[in-house]
């Protein structure tokens, strides 16, 4: 179902993003007065001005809806193919959607004042109607869901989405598990970052570095891989240089498709591929300013500006941005935080689109701890500190910027083919001086025995991607189907200064860990060399939906990828000699993929699939050889519902992966500080998955998702990662809200659980062993309210882990352990124009 709404860098690459930003916030600021220059709506007739040129009928739709503001249903493959002769004029919203669909054999029906449902009579014979404008309306068949913009939408679900196959297939159409984290669902759960919005995702799971690093985990496996508006980017909890503490102010939706999705993703992670989608310009004049308030002095501003640009709408922007300054639960620790991001769309013809943008975020952290707290006492036993308590000193800090330009050709045929050329330039980088008290064993009576780990360190990646895809409807056999193909080029640079190990001349011991405040002098850093790394990437792909018969479709597809690592290592300044350089590459790995789906009836569909694993790895055994690629294949069969025209998704899914060469932490060379690892194979990993998204009755949304994962070696023994912590096997999520009926009709109320079970952890005891740490079920209960005073006003309240749960984010994180967020508050004002 289809709805029919659009829904520290150097000096010169902050100059740049300012000059940019600037240009479009001047642009956008006319837009106003644009909008004042077009014939206003007849509050009377309702009538309005309309021009929407001649083209495909699934785009012009597209600009229906978004200029009569509207939520336009419809099947996807009732449209496909079709054309239209375009809508000009001063016309009732009736009447231009009559002439919009002159000639297709098509006829609407409103289900309410702002929703209308497109369908085909003949499906609907003997269905008594009414004439509006010229036009018939019927009843409506069916409908399979709603658009892919959510923004808008109110809504926990969505109708299409593409990063599974390439292919816009509803949640329903899709062989694999998914979840659409909704622009609405954000709001209501003030997921202002990626943390935010994966912590709410069935399946996924957090484990926190430190105060700033975080690395997650789907099915037991880490997420080596994100995706912005389809365009994947490499990302590590190590040296994320910021991706995982990414504003969420500039995104529509989140798209998450659980399992192995090497077709379009190529070497990746078989937990997940997460896929975040820029929000887009709107044809309308639209503005928002939110302010908030929060726990720990927090205070966080949003503007958000869209519309067109001149007075036929050909010309499109949309700015937006967000500054947040506040302290946090942890002693002596603070941040600030700039995102920035402008877009300008532009009809080239009817049907042919130029996108152009970009995005900037930077982060200023102070206070900045470099793993957890100790979880030892030099005598053996276990510890247990306040909450706030903070290991890293006053200066620490880990300052990133992260900055993305993109430019997007499409072209939309009338045969209903699409052909889009992507291209995006990706800076990001990190300066980072740190010192943390998160060695040794404190005495349990006098505190000594504690030192810091000390270090400076600083980087830059720059990658660069291009992207080119045909996706359209083939006949074949006398029937419909899809087709999709493209190739993509990828290569970044990572390189940066070398500093060594320590400061000069600094004593990093601590007298008493008890009396820690994180007042010491920070210490004097000398660049000893430099470091270097290139990565290329290449690939060619391509997927077909095969429909031999109504209720019985085919994905299959495969990928071709190449994939060079050169590391040159690092570069002594006093050798002038590149020490543990490295090649290693990958030629011509086919990775297929297989997909089935039977419509069992109107609601309830059967579904499976199989993907084959690739994931070529940095990990390196005592030696410094890189170990061989993680293989293996992955396998999921599953029960998906549509409900309520599409206004509710359900599913039911089993899943087994089966994986060779997966990187495991063994130890800690002595000579250089950097953990060593084995690969373990016959890793098996299974479990089912449950979910429910969207509105199970009027104004009442729901999102409910439980995750049993179970990964073991083919010992049967548990399977560590880098930071030494099994993820929890059992994992549930559920968040909701309702508006309330009548007289309170202005008042929103909701609230959630997240759950996870136990949770097992390695930690190098004073014993000079390991010992297992195990972390009891962890439940964290939070609520909202909102209170709507009127269309333009509302207030938000959230109130997170209201009990206040003590719990660790992490265990055995170079042998720490590092707590969770205690009970905090956000109280949000939204303005809109």
């Amino acid at each position: 179902m289809v709805r029919g709404m659009r829904g520290g860098a150097s000096l010169g690459a902050r100059a740049t993003v300012v000059g940019l930003t600037a240009m479009l916030m001047s642009s956008v600021a006319v837009v106003p007065a644009l909008a004042q220059e077009q014939p206003a709506r007849s509050a009377r007739t309702g009538s309005q001005a309309f021009s929407i040129p001649a083209g495909a009928l699934g785009s012009a739709i597209m600009r229906f809806g978004d200029s009569a503001n509207l939520q336009v249903l419809y099947p996807a493959d009732l449209v496909r193919g079709k054309s239209t002769a375009g809508v000009s004029g001063t016309l009732s919203r009736e009447a231009a959607l009559a002439q919009l669909l002159a000639g297709s054999g098509l006829a609407y029906r409103f289900t309410d004042a702002n929703t209308v449902t497109i369908f085909d009579p003949r499906a609907g014979a003997g269905a008594t109607g009414a004439a509006v404008d010229g036009a018939t309306m019927l009843a409506p068949i069916q409908a399979t869901g709603l658009g892919m913009n959510t923004e808008g939408t109110g809504s926990y679900t969505t109708g299409e989405m593409s990063t599974a196959t390439g292919l816009p297939l509803t949640i329903r159409e899709t062989p694999q598990s998914v979840t659409v984290v909704t622009r609405q669902r954000m709001d209501d759960q003030q997921s202002t970052t990626i943390a935010d919005v994966l912590d709410s995702t069935t399946g996924i799971t957090l484990q926190r570095y430190d105060s700033d690093r975080t690395e997650f985990f789907s099915r037991g496996f880490a997420l080596t891989e994100f995706q912005y508006d389809g365009v994947s980017v490499q990302t590590d909890g190590v040296y994320d240089y910021g991706l995982s503490n990414a504003d969420m102010t500039i995104y529509d939706r989140v798209e998450i498709v659980k399992g192995a999705n090497g077709l379009l993703q190529g070497a990746g992670s078989p937990g997940a591929a997460v896929n975040f989608v820029r929000k887009r310009p709107t044809d309308d004049f639209q503005a928002s300013v939110t302010g908030d308030i929060g726990s720990w002095q927090t205070y966080r501003s949003e503007l958000d500006l869209s519309g067109s640009l001149n007075a036929d709408g050909s010309l499109r922007g949309r700015f937006a941005g967000a500054y947040e300054d506040g302290e946090s639960y942890l002693d002596h620790y603070e941040r600030k935080k700039l995102t920035l991001y402008g877009v300008l769309e532009a009809d080239i013809t009817d049907q042919t689109m130029l996108t152009l943008g970009s995005d900037y975020q930077r982060n200023l952290p102070r206070g900045t701890s470099w793993t957890g707290l100790p979880m030892f006492f030099s005598d053996g036993t276990r510890t247990d500190w306040d909450v706030s308590k903070n290991p890293a000193t006053e200066w620490s800090r880990r300052y990133t910027y992260t900055n993305n330009y993109f430019a997007k050709l499409s072209h939309e045929f009338d045969s209903g083919w699409n052909v889009e050329a992507v291209y995006n330039h990706r800076r990001n980088g990190h300066d980072s001086v740190l010192g943390s008290a998160g060695g040794g064993w404190p005495d349990p009576v006098t505190g000594a025995g504690v030192f810091q780990f000390v270090g400076k360190y600083a980087g830059r990646v720059v990658q660069n991607t291009f992207d080119v895809k045909a996706s359209g409807p083939v006949e074949l056999f006398g029937r419909e189907h899809d087709l999709m193909f493209g190739a993509t080029a990828s290569r970044s640079t990572d390189k940066g200064p070398w500093y060594g190990y320590g400061g000069i001349g600094y004593d990093p011991n601590i007298p008493d860990f008890f009396d820690w405040d994180g007042k010491t002098n920070e210490p004097d850093f000398e660049q000893t060399g430099k470091y270097a790394k290139d990565l290329t990437q290449y690939g060619a792909y391509a997927a077909a939906r095969l429909k031999p018969t109504d209720q019985l479709s085919f994905i299959l597809g495969g990928r071709l990828s190449w994939w060079d690592m050169d590391d040159k290592g690092t570069l002594d300044f006093a050798t002038d000699t590149w020490s543990s350089s490295k090649d290693y590459s990958v030629s011509a790995k086919l990775t297929p993929y297989l997909g089935a789906v039977y419509d069992l009836n109107d609601s309830y569909s059967v579904y499976g699939s199989y993907t084959a694993i690739f994931k070529p790895q940095e990990y390196q055994d005592i030696g410094r050889n890189y170990l061989d690629p993680e293989e293996g294949h992955s396998f999921e069969v599953g029960l998906k519902g549509s409900h309520f025209d599409g206004a509710l998704n359900t599913s039911a899914a089993l899943f087994m992966t089966k994986q060779d060469n997966v990187a495991e932490q063994v130890g800690i060379d002595p000579g250089t500080g950097n953990p060593y690892y084995t690969p373990a194979d016959g890793v098996t990993t299974k479990g089912f998955e449950l979910e429910a998204s969207g509105e199970i009755r009027p104004n009442w949304n729901l999102y409910a998702g439980y995750t049993y994962s179970h990964a073991r070696k083919a010992d049967g023994t548990r399977v560590y990662s880098f930071i030494q912590t099994s993820a929890p096997e059992n994992v549930f999520k559920l968040f909701t809200t309702y508006r309330l009926p009548g007289e309170w009709e202005k008042l929103t109320i909701g609230g959630g659980m997240r759950w996870q079970s136990a949770i097992y952890g390695n930690v190098w005891s004073p014993a000079n062993v390991y010992e297992e740490f195990k972390q009891k079920n962890v439940m964290l209960v939070d609520v909202m309210a909102r209170y709507s005073f009127n269309e333009k006003v509302d207030v938000t309240f959230n109130a997170k882990n209201i009990f206040n749960e003590k719990y660790f984010a992490a265990l055995g994180n170079f042998d720490t352990g590092f707590y969770g967020e205690p009970r905090s508050f956000t109280v949000s004002t939204k303005f809109r124009f």
